[in-house]
């Protein structure tokens, strides 16, 4: 089997796994297509196409790689048949005003789909997301509004996307839908936010939760008021997330200076490092302990990376596009010395055969 059936984003995967820039420059010099992966001829933000399709009552953005991959689609209020005739082709999806009833219709037109923004402003009947699998989904983003009393079902479809590594959630509630007998072994980074209301995820409902995803590196609870949490649930916390490496609870006033003393302690014990933040105090303090997490507001951004584009942010605040990390240059130019390649010296590759 030859290396040349990969598309340019299992090249570029491939690629990306070679540190030494003189290997990447050898590369480059295999044919006109390697060369284009290893030095883009244009910065990142100009290697998009930017597409608009205009309708009646809807404009839609569409940032476009090739005629084959949609790279994102920004849009307000889907009308059916864009997602019917542009579905396969795309990657991330953004869409502000959807219900979870409507969007599980067009799910078996997404295949492609790996990151999802997915809001409503208003709630439905059903009590859970009972529709396809989305197989390649690694980063959800999902805020459903309640009717009522109706429980939050953002959960459901969570536990529909096998392979997911990143959730979002934008509550407005303190009903939920938890399905205890699936489990979410993928997921590594979970945000929970009530900006709405007074409401919040009680301490047995988010113990459900977090039974669920035992594999879970980094959270973040965040309601207007309080938490819920207090002292007494943190060693079960612990106990329930044998990876996580950060917590954040800065609007947390249950819990105190006794918690923090005992994660000292538990990562003493267990030879762990774990960053802990409980009050509105802390907030400089995630951000000197962790710089690399950005809290600017911008409509798209570069990489493709949840932790550090989403997990500080407000749910409203969070990009619209991520620039795939496959869309950086592998080496600048600039970076490059005379000497490297010689001019007069026969690689053996039959330059840009």
């Amino acid at each position: 089997m030859s290396i040349e059936i990969l598309d340019d984003s299992c090249l570029l995967r491939i690629f990306r796994e070679i540190n030494d820039k003189q290997t990447l420059i050898i590369c480059s010099l295999v044919n006109r297509r390697w060369h284009s992966l290893i030095f883009p001829d244009t910065v990142p933000e100009k290697r998009f196409n930017l597409g608009e399709i205009k309708e009646p009552k809807h404009l839609k953005r569409i940032y476009a790689l090739d005629d084959w991959e949609i790279v994102a689609a920004v849009t307000y209020n889907v009308n059916p048949d864009f997602l019917t005739e542009y579905g396969r082709k795309i990657k991330q999806l953004y869409i502000s005003d959807m219900a979870l009833d409507n969007f599980k219709k067009y799910v078996k037109c997404l295949p492609r789909l790996e990151r999802l923004h997915l809001a409503n402003s208003s709630g439905s009947s059903s009590e859970r997301y009972d529709g396809p699998k989305l197989e390649r989904l690694e980063i959800l983003e999902i805020c459903t509004r309640a009717d009522g009393y109706e429980p939050y079902r953002g959960l459901s479809l969570m536990d529909r996307c096998p392979y997911l590594k990143s959730a979002y959630h934008c509550i407005d509630t303190d009903e939920f839908f938890v399905d205890t007998q699936v489990g979410n072994y993928h997921l590594e980074d979970l945000v929970i936010e009530n900006m709405f209301s007074s409401d919040t995820v009680n301490w047995p409902t988010l113990k459900k939760i977090l039974r669920k995803c035992p594999n879970l590196k980094h959270l973040a609870i965040r309601h207007l008021h309080d938490t819920d949490i207090e002292d007494e649930n943190i060693p079960e916390m612990l106990e329930l997330l044998p990876k996580v490496v950060l917590i954040d609870l800065r609007v947390s006033p249950g819990v105190t200076e006794i918690s923090a003393d005992y994660v000292n302690e538990y990562c003493k014990l267990h030879n762990r490092s774990i960053s802990f933040y409980y009050t509105k105090q802390h907030e400089l303090d995630i951000k000197v302990d962790w710089p690399q997490l950005s809290n600017k507001l911008c409509q798209s951004c570069h990489g493709y990376s949840f932790m550090v584009h989403c997990f500080l942010k407000p749910f409203n605040d969070l990009p619209k596009v991520m620039d795939p990390i496959f869309l950086l240059p592998l080496i600048k130019k600039e970076e490059l010395r005379p000497e490297v390649i010689p001019e007069d010296e026969d690689l053996g590759f039959g330059l840009f055969d």
